[in-house]
C-alpha cells in the first residue's frame, strides 16, 4: 500500500514536470521559427542588393553600348565625309595632273613663242602706225605720243614681253574705241595758210568737222584729199553747233545731217 502510494507520487510528479515543461519546449519551437525567418530575410536582401547591382551593372552596359553605337556612328559619318573628300581630291589631282601636261608642252614651246613675239609686235605696232597715218587727224599729239612710247618699250631691255605686248594691244584697243565714240576738243589748225583756233568735233570715224571759235567758218575732212575742207556756213553751222553740243554732252543724242565724204573704191 506504502509502495503503491510512492508510485502515484511519482507518476504526479511526473506528469507536474510533462504540463511545466511542455510550453518551455513550445516556446523553443517558436524561437526557433523566428530565427529561420530572419536568415530567410536576410538572404532575400542579399539577394535583392544583388540584384540591385547586376540591374546598375545592365544599366552601366546598355548605356556604354548606347555611347559606344554614337560613337560607331559619328565615326562612320565621318569616314563617309572622308571617302567623298578623297574622292574629290582624286578628281582635282587628276585635273592638275592635265594642267601640268599641258603646261609642259607650253613650257616646251616658250622658246618658239618668245622668238616669234618679237616680230609679231613690230609688225603690229607698223600696221597701227600706218593705220593711224591714213586715218582722220584728230588728236595727233596724244595718239603720236602713244605710239612712241610702244616703240620705247619695245626697245626696251628691261621691259618684260608682257609689258611690251599689253603696250602695244592698248594702241589697237584705243584705235578702236575711236570708231564708236564721238568727242569734241579745242585745237589749231592752218585754214587757207592761216592758223586759226577751232572746236573739233568727231563722230565715231564718219565724220571730222571744225568750227572756229567766231562761228563763221565751218568745215570738215576730206579724207580722201587729206586736207581740211571749208564747208557752205549757212547750210553746216548749225549741224555744227548741234554735234559740238551733242559731244559736249550739253544737249542730248539726236539725228545730226553732217556732211559725209564718200571714201574711194580700192583697186
Amino acid at each position: 500500500m506504502k509502495n503503491r502510494r510512492i508510485t502515484n507520487l511519482l507518476f504526479s510528479s511526473l506528469a507536474c514536470v510533462l504540463v511545466i515543461t511542455t510550453p518551455s519546449l513550445r516556446a523553443a519551437e517558436i524561437l526557433i521559427d523566428s530565427s529561420i525567418l530572419d536568415q530567410a530575410m536576410d538572404v532575400i536582401g542579399t539577394k535583392y542588393s544583388e540584384s540591385a547591382s547586376t540591374q546598375e551593372e545592365i544599366s552601366r552596359l546598355a548605356n556604354s553600348a548606347s555611347s559606344t553605337y554614337e560613337e560607331f556612328k559619328a565615326e562612320n559619318d565621318n569616314l563617309e565625309a572622308l571617302l567623298v573628300l578623297n574622292a574629290g581630291f582624286r578628281r582635282s589631282i587628276s585635273i592638275q595632273e592635265e594642267n601640268i601636261e599641258a603646261l609642259d608642252e607650253s613650257i616646251a614651246n616658250v622658246e618658239v613663242v618668245t622668238r616669234e613675239i618679237p616680230l609679231l609686235m613690230d609688225k603690229m605696232l607698223s600696221s597701227a602706225e600706218q593705220f593711224i597715218s591714213l586715218d582722220f587727224p584728230f588728236l595727233v599729239d596724244e595718239r603720236a605720243n602713244r605710239l612712241a612710247f610702244a616703240k620705247a618699250a619695245i626697245e626696251n631691255p628691261d621691259v618684260s614681253i608682257a609689258e611690251k605686248f599689253r603696250q602695244v594691244l592698248q594702241i589697237y584697243q584705243v584705235e578702236n574705241s575711236y570708231g564708236r565714240t564721238v568727242e569734241t576738243y579745242a585745237d589749231s589748225i592752218e585754214i587757207a595758210g592761216v592758223t586759226r583756233d577751232v572746236e573739233i568735233v568727231r563722230i565715231g570715224r564718219v565724220a571730222l568737222m571744225y568750227q572756229t571759235t567766231d562761228r563763221q567758218i565751218t568745215g570738215t575732212w576730206d579724207n580722201n584729199a587729206r586736207q581740211w575742207v571749208e564747208l557752205p556756213a549757212g547750210e553746216y553751222r548749225t549741224a555744227a553747233q548741234s554735234a559740238i553740243k551733242v559731244a559736249s554732252g550739253l544737249d542730248a543724242a539726236k539725228m545730226l545731217e553732217m556732211p559725209i565724204i564718200a571714201p574711194e573704191n580700192v583697186q
